[in-house]
């Protein structure tokens, strides 16, 4: 791990640094979402 002394983030790299938190974010609860579903389906078909 190298750590960069000029720690200055321009706001486009803070903004994208934000959408990707986002997108990871959506797609966690995605998977939880659809686990659910899936787990209801299985429990009511058997």
């Amino acid at each position: 791990m190298n750590r960069n002394p000029q720690e200055r983030r321009t706001p486009e790299q803070i903004r994208a640094g934000n959408k990707r938190l986002g997108l990871i974010l959506l797609v966690i609860a995605a998977v939880f979402f659809v686990g659910v579903v899936i787990k209801q389906w299985w429990l009511s078909t058997h």
